[in-house]
């Protein structure tokens, strides 16, 4: 015996519930398109967690990318067996692995010329920055005091000399060009405020940092 056919208004009723569920699913869709376009995305710790996924999934296919965490290690023991932890502090952020160096360490007063010391440091830097594939910035900063010299009008100069001598001494030592971004602050970038000597000493500074977006 032939079943007769639904008709249109029983086809419609059985298929309401199809266009419920894709009202729904486009709903969920476009709460976490929100969700992600207002967070904001920490490169450092994605990264850590891809590290710890692959060492969870015991992965044996080696990365030959250095990692940040890498570098961050590497130099805070060179730091540390330079016995320079009061003139130069690493710090590992969002924007990547920091070198502050204390410009009273790099350079003389109101002068761009390196020191041996900076020299000697950053020659044990070379290996790191060689195999390092982020950018590195390097970035001159100076107090509040105005400058006197012939050389250089104003601190604005002072400091993009600095970081142009840092990064020339690098490249000398074979680290590539193209890695590099020289950037002078001047004074607009205190870490405290400029109204003791100690203060302005801790302004005074050649920031070198690895970028996690260059």
């Amino acid at each position: 015996m032939a079943v007769a056919p639904k008709n249109k208004a029983q086809q419609s009723d059985d298929a309401g519930w199809l266009t419920t569920f894709a009202d729904m699913m486009t709903l969920l869709m476009t709460f976490f398109v929100l969700l992600f376009a207002m967070s904001t995305i920490d490169p450092v710790k994605l990264e850590q967690f891809g590290q710890s996924v692959g060492q969870h999934e015991g992965s044996v296919k080696k990365n030959k990318k250095v990692s940040l965490s890498q570098i961050n290690k590497e130099v805070k023991k060179l730091v540390v067996d330079e016995k320079l932890q009061q003139q130069v502090k690493v710090r590992m952020d969002a924007r990547g692995v920091t070198l502050e160096i204390a410009s009273d360490l790099a350079f003389e007063v109101g002068s761009a010329t390196r020191s041996p010391k900076i020299e000697a440091f950053l020659i044990k830097m070379v290996g790191t920055m060689k195999k390092a594939t982020y950018a590195i910035a390097v970035e001159g900063h100076t107090d509040n005091v105005p400058i006197r010299s012939g050389v250089f009008p104003s601190n604005w100069e002072l400091s993009a000399a600095r970081a142009s001598a840092v990064i020339r001494f690098l490249t000398s030592q074979g680290v590539a060009p193209d890695k590099f971004r020289a950037i002078g602050f001047g004074d607009t970038a205190p870490k405290v405020a400029n109204d003791t000597p100690e203060n302005r000493a801790k302004n005074r500074r050649v920031d070198i940092t690895f970028l996690t977006i260059g």
